[in-house]
């Protein structure tokens, strides 16, 4: 299932640590949130990313991260960053019939759907130097 995930500017951080966390590399996944450069109706600016995720990782994104195996001393994963992003998801489902979650500077929105249409829904704006 293809998904949108939509960061605010202030979570980058972690939420590229609980990327990595649930992703299976670090190389992969550290700059999941490279670019902020979309802003929220509340004027937050936002980073997004949007990738294939499966039903086992829709699951693993509601609950507290675990170190990834793979993570072996010296840790690439910052686990209280990890846990720290965990706590701000909101996966979107959109079956529940509930109108689409606005992003906004408190939440890391997980949307399922078409990104550029999840991305209107939740009321992002590309942000383009000199205009929109």
């Amino acid at each position: 299932m293809r998904i949108i995930a939509i960061c605010p500017e202030a979570h980058v951080g972690d939420a590229n640590q609980l990327a990595m966390a649930l992703g299976g590399s670090v190389d992969a996944w550290q700059d999941t949130f490279a670019t902020v450069g979309w802003q929220a109706g509340d004027g937050a600016m936002c980073s997004v990313a949007s990738w294939d995720a499966d039903a086992a990782w829709l699951v693993a994104v509601t609950e507290t991260p675990v170190r990834p195996d793979w993570d072996v001393d010296p840790y690439a994963v910052n686990m209280a960053a990890a846990i720290r992003a965990q706590a701000l998801v909101v996966l979107y489902d959109p079956a529940s019939g509930d109108p689409v979650p606005q992003a906004s500077a408190g939440a890391i929105l997980i949307l399922p759907g078409e990104p550029m249409a999840m991305a209107a829904a939740a009321g992002l704006v590309r942000v383009v130097e000199g205009g929109t």
